[in-house]
Parts: C-alpha cells; structure tokens; sequence
C-alpha cells in the first residue's frame, strides 16, 4: 500500500473512514454507524486529511479493544481487523458488515452515516429508519444473548397467578419456554425483548438506559429524594407505585378511633397514569420512565410523541397507536390495563371523582400527564348529590331541593354540572332520569 496512492486514491466517504489513533469510543461508534448501514472499512493510523502517519499498538490493546465493542454494542457487531503495510507504517484496517438485525446500539445509543460524518441518530423516526421502514415493534424484536437463565422465575409464576386470578389465563404452560412462546415473547429459542424487559432478573444488563426514575422535589425544584427501580417491569411498575404513594402528601380523616391517610391525589389515577407510560413508552428512544413528586402535584414522563390523537381526545374512550403490542398484553392478563384506549379516561374520572382538577397533558419528544392537589369548586349541593351517588344512593333533583330549599331549576343545574365534569352519568329523560357514578 504505497504512501502515494493512499493518498492519491483514499478518501473518507460513506463507507471509508480515517482515524489517526485507536480512540476506543471514537472508532467503536464509527463501526456502529457503517453497521447501521451498508457496511464499512475504518483505517486506523490515517489522518483525516489522508496523511499516513502508521499506528503502534501496545501488548493487547486490539484484543482490548474488540472485547470492549463486542461488550458494549448490541446486538453485536460483524467485523475482522487486520494490519496493512506501507513501507515501514503500518496501518490497522477495520472491515465491517452491514448488519443483519438493525439498529446496533453502543452504550445505548445508535449511529449513522451520513456521508463522511458518523452522526448520533437521537430521534425514534430515525432510529425506525434503520429498519428499512419496516413495521417494527421494539418489543417484538429478538434480544441479542438472553437465555431463559436470564429470567426470573418468581416473576413468572408471579405473572401466572394474576393473570389466572383476572380469569385471563387459562392451562399455562409447566414449561417456561412453552409458556413464554405461547404468550408471543419468544420465537423458536430466541427471547423477544418483552420476555426480558417483563421477566429478566436484570434488565439493564440488556438495554443500557432503563428503569423507571422517581424524584421528590421542592417548590424551587431542589432535589429531596430520588430513587430508580430498574428490575424489569412487573417489579418496577410495583415498586415506583410503593414508593411514590409514600410520598404523595396525605390528607388525615378521624374516623371513630381509627386515624384514616387519604392520598390528596388518586392512587388509582397515579397507578394508570404509570402504567400507561411504561405500556405506551417508545423503548426506541434510550430514556428513563420518570416520575417527579412536588408539594402538590405528581407528573409522570415517558418518551415518545402522542400519536394519531389530539390531546382533547384523551378524556374519551379512543383507539390507540400500539407502540409495544406484547407489553401491552401482557398488562392486560394481570389486569395493570383492562382495554387499549381506555388509561387516560380513567385518570379524568379518578380525579374527577375526588373533586381534583382534570390532568393536564403535554406531548412533545415526551409525552406527560400532570396529576394535581387543586380541586374542582364544587358547591356545597353539588359535593352532597356527588358523596350521595358515589354510595350507591339513588337521589333526584327534587331531593336536593327540598333538603336546600331552592329550586329544582337550581338542583337541576348542579347535577348538570357534575354531567359535565364526568363525574356523574345521565340516563334517560325527564322525571325518568337517573344519575350513577362513573367510579
């Protein structure tokens, strides 16, 4: 390899690339992104002007090196290295095949080539591309290196149970592989990546960013308490609910002798609102789950846009854009979501039930629910008729009439209001009317 026809006939393009050291990371997602794509050849020992400058590697620094990204890309990566001469330099030449299965991750971010530049690909649209814009579901792809070894089998038989107590699992497998093909998690004796991200004894042993993240903080955002949980979904889902309820501020009731706390937001609405952001998260998009407790409000993040819905949508039962259809069923046998479409309706009635403010919903890059303390102004009448319904009561207008003295045109009023708020539902008309909880 001549000095002068390396530099005469070389140039960094799609598929070549110089390096002028073996700067671990730097070459490492360089061999990422020609994975990515149609493949590539790395010269290490080339500036990137095309000067020959050669590269003396230390005892065991290439083994070194292909160990590190052989650990720290998934799934891994095709590649042979060899040495070049050119006259007394020599060169390290990185050969490496386009990848079967896409996108390649290294430490839990992808790359592309986009000319001669290696480029962070950090926008899911994008990371779906690498797929040649196939319909890919990230939980449904093979993981790269699970075995069954990898599970746990407490979380398993722990699923097994509650879906069987739902009523929604009937005669599961004895055999874990069994059961876990006849769920869809596994294909012949690959694991998918919901197997693992519901079952695995460590999940972040497999995907670098993972867990879900719970903060405590201030009124000027100080940091009080954080924790992760980042075993895999049953538990963590469990565990981050634990934890926040603990930290939900309580209102204290004095009932007879007994001392009743009452969360001053629904755990019902807190516990819908994670599990949708944990069902409808786009896993695509490295991130964590992340849930903030403020002195009165709790908001819950998840990566990935709102999908073929507006957000005045969500306080209606809706079809849903299925980002994770494995996850999504598992949750429904244990019962952590009963129907696609129907979480958010659910949040707006448990705050509403409680006299709170409907959640506000913002979808960016993230998609967010914000849970607060404030409440609904509702009347002294109107929080009677509400108590009254929600305790099974059959009550009408002209009762609440006769127990404020006012008019029924007045009484009628307040329970049309508490129509609108979803908070109670109408049927039929005129004196046949009847009113019941939407709880």
């Amino acid at each position: 390899m001549p000095n002068n026809a390396m530099r005469e006939d070389m140039h960094e393009d799609q598929t070549t690339e110089f390096k002028e050291s073996l700067d671990e990371d730097d070459v490492a997602q360089a061999m990422v992104a020609f994975a990515n794509g149609v493949g590539g050849k790395i010269y290490v020992g080339i500036t990137d002007d095309g000067k020959l400058k050669g590269i003396s590697l230390g005892k065991g620094k290439l083994e070194q090196f292909t160990n590190k990204v052989h650990n720290e890309a998934t799934p891994a990566i095709a590649f042979e290295t060899a040495f070049e001469k050119s006259g007394s330099l020599e060169i390290l030449v990185i050969t490496v095949h386009p990848a079967k299965r896409k996108p390649i991750f290294y430490n839990g971010l992808a790359y592309k080539r986009v000319n001669k530049t290696t480029l962070k690909v950090s926008d899911p649209e994008e990371l779906r591309s690498l797929f040649l814009n196939k319909t890919v579901f990230f939980d449904d792809v093979a993981c790269p290196g699970a075995q069954l070894a990898d599970l746990d089998e407490e979380t398993i038989h722990r699923f097994i149970s509650m879906a069987a107590t739902a009523g929604r699992l009937s005669s599961p497998a004895a055999k874990i592989d069994e059961l876990l093909s006849k769920l869809g998690l596994m294909s012949g004796k690959e694991i998918k990546n919901a197997g693992v991200m519901l079952f695995a004894k460590n999940p972040s042993a497999f995907f670098h960013v993972w867990g879900i993240r719970c903060a405590v903080v201030s009124s000027a955002m100080d940091f009080q308490d954080m924790q992760d949980f980042n075993g895999n979904l049953i538990q963590s889902v469990e565990q981050a609910m634990q934890f926040i309820m603990s930290k939900v501020p309580k209102e204290i009731r004095v009932e007879g002798l007994r001392r009743i706390e009452i969360p001053r937001i629904p755990e019902r609405a807190i516990r819908e609102a994670l599990v949708n952001a944990v069902a409808h998260r786009d896993y695509f998009f490295p991130s964590f789950v992340y849930a903030t407790i403020g002195p009165d409000y709790v908001e819950i993040k998840n990566p990935g846009r709102l999908e073929g819905l507006e957000i005045a949508d969500l306080a209606k039962v809706h079809s849903s854009v299925i980002k994770n259809p494995n996850i999504g069923r598992i949750f429904y046998l244990c019962r952590y979501i009963e129907a696609w479409g129907s979480g958010t309706v659910k949040i707006y009635q448990a705050m509403r039930e409680n006299g709170l403010k409907d959640p506000q919903f913002a979808t960016d890059l993230m998609f967010s629910v914000r849970l607060t303390m404030q409440g609904q102004k509702l009347n002294e009448r109107q929080k009677y008729i509400l108590a009254a319904i929600q305790a099974g009561k059959l009550i009408k207008p002209t009762d609440v009439a006769r127990k404020y003295d006012i008019s029924v045109t007045a009484a009628v009023g307040d329970f049309a209001r508490l129509v609108r708020l979803g908070l109670i539902q109408k049927s039929g008309r005129g004196r046949g009317s009847a009113f019941k909880s939407l709880n």
